[in-house]
């Protein structure tokens, strides 16, 4: 019975120890790397192992209110994130993760993401979200062509060449038609006109191809962000290709 009573004593001890040890905290970090027993961080005291558990709460603020509910594929390397928990030493067990919309963009830019993940960035930059653009070139096109003309080429290859001196760069390849003709074969055929070009691009030999966005047909009637709209059939014929940036990246 004395033995049952002190084994009692002991672990209450622990309890109470383990608690006075704990202490809640909000901590600042970017992921390293991510694995089966939770998150390794660096924050700017030094490592940081935070703990998942199935109560964790993810979520993702764009702007001053704006917050979204998100799960644990959102976590990627290179992510700046921030972690409300319990403290132990160098592991936090993290009741709450919040990280902001534009740095999870910046982190996919970064690193290699998903399919699903560059699709996101894709659209982020077609939008014109949190993009800033450092170079632009239009290729124009004739009626119901996706042949790069031999003029455009060089103005391609220009750009390509100054690409990688933008550091964390993405290129963006945006193919448009006249109004002219069937809206669904308009589409199709800025598509192709958009894919001839980034097939271009990435035969130069110049720029890294995972940092050539996967192209996008806009059809007709449509814009870039920013774009003035054309004036004429010739000048929608077009692929508009630009060269961005996090807007965070001030510099080259």
């Amino acid at each position: 019975m004395q033995v049952k009573h002190g084994l009692a004593a002991l672990a209450v001890a622990l309890m109470v120890s383990t608690s006075a040890f704990a202490e809640e905290v909000k901590k600042e970090a970017v992921i390293v790397s991510i694995g089966d027993s939770g998150i390794s961080a660096r924050s700017k005291e030094g490592p940081l192992n935070v703990v998942l558990t199935p109560d964790t709460k993810i979520s993702e603020t764009s702007g001053l209110v704006q917050k979204k509910t998100r799960d644990v594929k959102s976590l990627i390397p290179g992510l700046i994130f921030t972690a409300k928990g319990e403290l132990q030493g160098d592991t936090i067990t993290a009741r709450e993760i919040e990280f902001k919309d534009r740095d999870w963009r910046s982190a996919v830019a970064t690193k290699a993401g998903t399919t699903a993940e560059f699709a996101e960035l894709r659209q982020a930059i077609i939008d014109g979200q949190e993009y800033a653009i450092r170079e632009e070139a239009t290729v124009y096109f004739a009626t119901g062509s996706s042949t790069v003309g031999a003029q455009y080429k060089e103005q391609l290859k220009a750009l390509a060449q100054k690409a990688p001196g933008y550091g964390n760069y993405r290129i963006s390849i945006l193919g448009f038609a006249d109004s002219r003709g069937d809206a669904e074969a308009n589409e199709r055929l800025s598509l192709k006109r958009a894919g001839a070009v980034s097939n271009y691009l990435r035969q130069t030999g110049l720029i890294q191809p995972g940092r050539v966005l996967s192209p996008s047909a806009m059809g007709e009637g449509t814009t870039a962000p920013g774009e003035a709209a054309p004036a004429s059939d010739d000048q929608a014929r077009r692929v508009v290709v630009r060269i961005v940036t996090p807007k965070g990246q001030l510099s080259k």
